[in-house]
């Protein structure tokens, strides 16, 4: 029993000497580890608002970014469209233009030989006939009979 009183008086001694002074420190510090880890917490969460708003704001922008450019291509795209047809229109035009001019030429020419032509057969039937048949004919009679046989086959 003795050891029994031995041990309480030991442990009265350490607990109001040694425990019981520094129990209220050990609190302090738990107390203000605590209030650390929760304001780190809390810093924590403003942090990941601030940067969930920041790359909210960041997508937000993006896809503007993105509308403005493709309505920008778009509107570039539609100009050159329209550029591009009114220059085929210009050159359609010119071309259409030129054509005719050529076609013109080209009638003007055939006309020409044609013209030409009738009247060098015109001159040959007339001299071949001059010098086969020993008659004389004109020019213009010589013509008239080639036309008539041409349209008579």
């Amino acid at each position: 029993m003795p050891q029994l009183v031995w041990l309480a008086a030991i442990f009265a001694v350490l607990y109001f000497f040694v425990v019981r002074p520094t129990l209220p420190k050990v609190g302090r510090v738990i107390e203000a580890r605590e209030t650390q880890v929760s304001g780190d917490l809390a810093a924590a969460e403003q942090a990941k608002g601030a940067a969930d708003e920041i790359r909210t704001r960041y997508d937000e922008g993006m896809t503007e970014a993105r509308k403005s450019a493709q309505a920008a291509v778009a509107g570039a795209r539609e100009k050159a469209a329209r550029a591009s047809e009114a220059r085929m229109a210009e050159l359609s035009a010119a071309l259409d233009a030129k054509t005719g001019a050529a076609m013109d030429g080209l009638m003007r020419a055939r006309s020409e030989a044609e013209a030409a032509l009738a009247s060098s057969a015109a001159a040959l039937t007339a001299d071949a006939v001059k010098r086969l048949a020993g008659i004389e004919i004109a020019p213009g009679d010589a013509q008239a009979a080639l036309a008539e046989s041409v349209k008579h086959g």
